[in-house]
């Protein structure tokens, strides 16, 4: 009977010493994949911030010929230009707490938390 009870335990202790390291790789995938989250989203977040600063830039450059070609004053299209990324640094600057904290907060936490939002929603 000791030896039964002997096997069982040692049966008992390596299902045991198996589902805890099945629970470590469980945690390193959880981490894995919000960790490749965050890296997208940042990435992703640079890239589009890089693309819509050239944007400007080449607008900005455009209305500069334009005016200069239009207007024959390319001194006075270079001065509207640097006033209109003035008045755009001014207002990312007014509105970044809104504009930037709350996107990225929104971002991270639908990516960090996106497990207990699905269970709340299927109690």
């Amino acid at each position: 009977m000791s030896k039964n009870l002997s096997d069982n335990f040692n049966e008992l202790s390596e299902i045991t010493k198996k589902y805890i390291q099945a629970r470590i790789d469980l945690v390193k995938l959880s981490f894995l994949e919000k960790a490749t989250h965050v890296t997208a989203y940042l990435i992703d977040s640079l890239v589009l911030i890089l693309l819509i600063a050239l944007i400007i830039l080449f607008a900005l450059a455009a209305f500069v010929a334009w005016y200069g070609q239009t207007y024959h004053d390319y001194l006075t299209g270079l001065l509207i230009a640097i006033g209109i990324l003035v008045v755009i640094t001014v207002l990312f600057l007014l509105f970044k707490k809104r504009i930037v904290t709350s996107a990225v907060l929104r971002g991270y936490s639908s990516m960090l938390f996106d497990e207990e939002e699905k269970k709340k929603e299927e109690l």
